[in-house]
């Protein structure tokens, strides 16, 4: 889905969205006891142009079924949440994570104990991004089992996947060592003239039946990578252009998204020469212009294109912000980490075992000392900021995509690297209006939710939250959170807890 953008879109009150169409005037209405009532609540909406103060909001089932200004009469069994002082606004929607990984977790054979913490973990993921209000994720690894998982959780947000098309000596295949990649990787291509295993089928390995596929297991989008090797390397081989176009050309008359991997200019030049619909990564790697100090013309170009294709554009600040916090000392220490870590597992990151992604980020830059590789660190991170910047500038739409986790670091957790995300996005310039959009109705319109998602409107589904705090006045507002409403119904913030 390409983005609709304007040079006059800002903020609340910018064009692409729309007044509150009409508030429903108070009238006796049939509810059952499952139906939850808020009374004098301020509404804070991306289709309202400003708060809607003192409101009377209904939900029936899993619908918002009445907003009005004045009061609804409703049976006594009707659940009744006081909103005098409080903000409720639409649940929030990460689009870029991966419910498959065990943040910190090593590589290869486990102990039973560290078995039983992925399990704890599993347990805990999706309550994880309840606790900071995340009820609508989107995964970009597509791996089946793991998503059959999380949807299988008593309470979870909802879900919906990419499936990701590598070759099998590019990227992440070289590098995640997950043995045959034929089995480790099940929307795997086989490029024309490729030699194969015996045993693998080709014909199974087409572009056109890898989309199909993808269409069939229930996914939403392809993934498709555009990454030539990490730091100075440059030698990876990428997917051939007949296949890029294949794959492309299947995945439209499918009705899937195309999102392309790519943080380096180049890599994000090369996608951008096809039909894709989201760069899935901030532009951090600037390559020979990496000491420019500004947004040099190269840069600003790329960008440029950006717009002009109308392409979603995810920051994902999380991937180098979740490397570099694993190298300072007492990240662990923040008490965000404890809600939303099982203590069993936190004390397992404190360990020395835990430490081996720590020491392999430490070797890859050359085994520096901290303040070194601190200061290399937010050289990238201070690149990609530059990017979002330019863009926000241009007012362009942004989302929230967190990446969580792109790497093995245990600083990375779910739920809580969403709303970093969103402190890093404020800390750059995007006003809390626009943090408000990215979060919201800009990704529902992302997923393709937007009918039924996105907005506090009547006949949208009840995914809401109730804050303590004011999100266009403070970003911690995010963090504020006394009620999480998913599919109609009202969990005290509490109840997602790590335990």
């Amino acid at each position: 889905m390409k983005f609709e953008y304007s040079a006059e879109n800002n903020c609340i009150g910018h064009k692409m969205l729309k007044q509150l169409t009409a508030l429903i005037m108070s009238m006796p209405v049939l509810v059952s006891a499952s139906d939850i009532y808020l009374k004098n609540v301020t509404i804070i909406s991306p289709n309202n142009s400003s708060p809607v103060k003192d409101a009377y909001v209904l939900i029936a089932d899993d619908k918002i079924s009445t907003i009005s200004k004045s009061p609804i009469n409703i049976p006594s069994n009707t659940k009744i949440i006081n909103g005098e002082g409080r903000y409720l606004i639409p649940g929030l929607i990460d689009s870029h994570v991966h419910v498959s990984e065990m943040p910190g977790m090593i590589k290869g054979e486990k102990s039973d104990y560290l078995k039983d913490l992925e399990k704890t973990y599993f347990l805990q993921q999706p309550k994880s991004y309840l606790y900071f209000g995340i009820t609508r994720i989107q995964d970009l690894a597509g791996d089946n089992r793991a998503i059959q998982q999380f949807q299988n959780s008593d309470i979870s947000p909802s879900l919906s996947f990419c499936g990701m098309i590598p070759i099998a000596d590019g990227y992440p295949v070289n590098v995640l060592g997950l043995g045959d990649p034929y089995k480790a990787f099940p929307y795997l291509v086989i490029e024309p003239n490729d030699s194969i295993p015996e045993g693998v089928n080709r014909a199974e390995h087409t572009p056109e039946r890898i989309v199909d596929k993808i269409a069939r297991d229930g996914g939403s989008c392809v993934k498709l990578f555009f990454e030539d090797g990490f730091g100075t390397e440059s030698h990876w081989p990428l997917m051939k252009d007949q296949t890029v176009k294949a794959i492309i050309t299947e995945a439209k008359k499918h009705g899937l998204s195309i999102y392309a991997h790519a943080n380096a200019v180049d890599m994000q030049n090369i996608a951008l020469k096809y039909d894709i619909d989201v760069i899935a990564h901030g532009l951090w790697n600037w390559n020979e212009h990496a000491k420019s100090e500004n947004v040099p013309n190269a840069i600003q170009a790329t960008l440029d294109t950006v717009i002009e294709k109308q392409i979603a554009y995810q920051p994902t600040f999380n991937v180098m912000d979740g490397l570099k916090a694993l190298t300072v000392p007492n990240t662990l220490s923040s008490k965000d980490f404890s809600f939303v870590v099982p203590p069993s597992i936190l004390s397992w990151y404190q360990s020395e075992d835990a430490q081996w992604f720590k020491q392999e980020i430490i070797n890859d830059f050359g085994n520096p000392p901290l303040p070194i590789l601190h200061k290399i660190m937010d050289g990238i991170i201070s690149r990609g900021e530059r990017s979002v910047q330019y863009l926000n500038q241009k007012n362009y739409p942004l989302v929230l995509a967190s990446d969580t986790p792109s790497s093995p670091t245990y600083a990375a957790q779910p739920g809580l690297s969403s709303f970093l995300e969103l402190k890093h996005m404020h800390s750059v310039g995007v006003s809390l209006g626009r943090i408000l959009e990215a979060a919201t109705i800009n990704n529902a319109k992302l997923l393709n939710v937007d009918k039924i998602e996105g907005t506090v409107e009547a006949g949208k589904r009840a995914n809401l939250l109730l804050l303590k705090r004011n999100p266009l006045e403070t970003i911690d507002a995010y963090n504020s959170i006394e009620f999480v409403i998913i599919d109609g119904n009202a969990y005290e913030r509490e109840r997602f807890m790590a335990k």
